[in-house]
């Protein structure tokens, strides 16, 4: 089965204010540096709006990844869609930031198109301090089973 990692606005406009949540970047490009191989797409999404428009503020880098722009919560638009279909993936791994909104709604979009979703449990976190929720509301959707935990220590926020 061909499978492809999505990893969620890990961008630099969401990070510092907060401050305990910049962990997730260190998190996901440790992730993807050691797990790149085993992957036959990585998609790395930027949220595109008012505030950073014409800014580069993706934060994870790697030559294997392919850089998405969005304008909306899920990351499953046209050029996601695309890409899936030309590499044929059938199961998408799924993490990142926001968990209660982007990671959600991306996670809906692809299982209403027909794709296998497994989350990276350590490799969310929420703007909003609601990864509990999301994680709850994950567990219904697809299963605790879905839900691996793989990709770096728990960090509850």
């Amino acid at each position: 089965m061909k499978k492809a990692l999505i990893l969620t606005d890990v961008q630099e406009d969401f990070l510092g204010e907060l401050g305990n949540i910049d962990y997730i970047v260190r998190l996901c490009q440790q992730y993807i540096d050691q797990n790149a191989d085993s992957y036959d797409l990585i998609i790395t999404t930027t949220w595109k709006h008012e505030d950073n428009e014409g800014q580069d503020t993706l934060l994870l880098k790697h030559p294997k990844a392919k850089r998405v722009e969005k304008r909306t919560y899920t990351a499953f638009n046209e050029e996601t869609k695309a890409l899936l279909e030309q590499h044929q993936i059938e199961l998408v791994h799924l993490g990142g930031m926001d968990a209660e909104l982007a990671v959600l709604a991306t996670m809906f979009s692809l299982l209403d198109n027909g794709y296998k979703v497994q989350i990276l449990e350590p490799l969310l976190v929420s703007y909003h301090a609601r990864n509990w929720e999301a994680t709850m509301v994950i567990k219904n959707a697809i299963g605790e089973e879905n839900l691996l935990h793989v990709g770096g220590d728990r960090v509850w926020m």
